[in-house]
């Protein structure tokens, strides 16, 4: 919840966004853009904790990490999002022609047996100079080291999100999972 301060009057109005659909939700960095490791990490960590996102919808709670033409991720995932990703979609899917807006959060845990062992996580922020895509991309230990950077821009991830039904789902490829 924001707390009431003048300083935050500003972060407030420019990511109204963030704000109107999720209740709850935090600009992903005071005055600014999100612009480090660390900063990413609060926010699915502390600011928007990713224990209260929603389960991706129409896929099974666990399933396999491969898709096509994809190895990164294995052997099995865990996906959710925030409500602002949520809210945007109908019956589950996204609709035709629109891309998620910003401030949304998709959240993987990379799972072995019963244990996380990392967290896939991407923020749509379009104007981020750091987002690819639209998107930040970063992966994390579940200690909060990180395992990739959001500097590179998702340059180890774009290419995956690219191909199949990728690009038609605003580089989210989990739809391709539901039945």
């Amino acid at each position: 919840m924001y707390r009431k301060s003048s300083r935050l009057i500003v972060p407030l109005l420019l990511f109204a966004s963030f704000s109107c659909k999720d209740e709850g939700a935090k600009p992903p960095a005071e005055g600014g853009f999100v612009s480090t490791d660390a900063q990413f990490f609060r926010i699915i960590s502390q600011d928007q904790p990713f224990t209260s996102y929603v389960l991706f919808p129409n896929v099974d709670s666990v399933t396999t990490g491969t898709l096509n033409g994809s190895i990164a991720h294995q052997p099995l995932v865990r996906v959710s999002m925030n409500t602002v990703a949520f809210n945007v979609l109908q019956s589950g899917r996204l609709p035709a022609g629109t891309s998620f807006p910003d401030g949304s959060i998709i959240f993987k845990q990379i799972l072995n047996g019963n244990q996380v062992v990392l967290y896939a996580v991407i923020l749509k922020d379009r104007n981020n100079p750091l987002s690819g895509n639209g998107w930040l991309w970063a992966e994390y230990q579940p200690d909060g080291s990180t395992a990739i950077s959001v500097t590179t821009r998702g340059s180890g991830c774009v290419s995956c999100h690219s191909r199949e039904q990728g690009p038609q789902n605003d580089y989210v490829r989990t739809f391709e999972r539901q039945r």
